[in-house]
């Protein structure tokens, strides 16, 4: 089962404190394991604000989005990932999750933001979710998530509070009508 490049929805019995009603972008799967970002939760640090702590110049005429940085998972929570469209620039540590959409942890991205170099898209996160070789597998298995194809609108678009709402349309039918059981009839 390929999972990268695929949203995560939490089903409305997932009672785990912190990923009940989360949405999540997987960005890596592989045979070792799963890596990816919770869309749908926020820390109370913007952008700008995040920008100033690094101690980057904030040089006039730069605008910042008034976005807030993602909670992106319960691990590695003081390391950021930052999600973005693709770019002619190369930054220093970026993998490429698909032919549009890379995934950087180094600060050379958060340069660029509020110049003409900046990502066309992006989201901040600090901290992800991983899942070890077949834990992931096994969460879908028993009936813990939900998994649809990706797409930017949901990514970038989408206010953090209506993501769950929002993935759960791609569906194509209502999640309450769900049963919390998997099994056979």
């Amino acid at each position: 089962m390929e999972l990268q490049d695929k949203l995560l929805i939490a089903m409305p019995n997932l009672q785990d404190s912190y990923f009940s009603q989360s949405v999540i972008y997987i960005c890596e799967h592989n045979e070792q394991g799963a890596m990816g970002l919770v869309l749908n939760q926020v820390t109370d640090l913007s952008i700008a604000e995040l920008v100033a702590k690094l101690n980057f110049m904030m040089a006039d005429g730069r605008h910042y989005p008034e976005t807030y940085v993602f909670a992106g998972g319960p691990v590695s929570m003081d390391r950021g990932f930052i999600l973005h469209t693709a770019t002619e620039r190369t930054f220093e540590h970026s993998y490429r999750v698909t032919d549009n959409l890379q995934l950087t942890t180094s600060e050379d991205v958060i340069e660029t933001f509020g110049t003409p170099e900046a990502p066309e898209k992006y989201l901040v996160a600090l901290g992800c979710a991983t899942w070890t070789s077949g834990q992931l597998e096994k969460e879908i298995a028993d009936n813990d998530w939900l998994v649809v194809p990706a797409n930017n609108h949901i990514l970038f678009d989408v206010p953090w509070a209506e993501c769950w709402t929002a993935a759960q349309q791609l569906l194509g039918f209502q999640p309450a009508n769900l049963v919390a059981e998997a099994g056979y009839c």
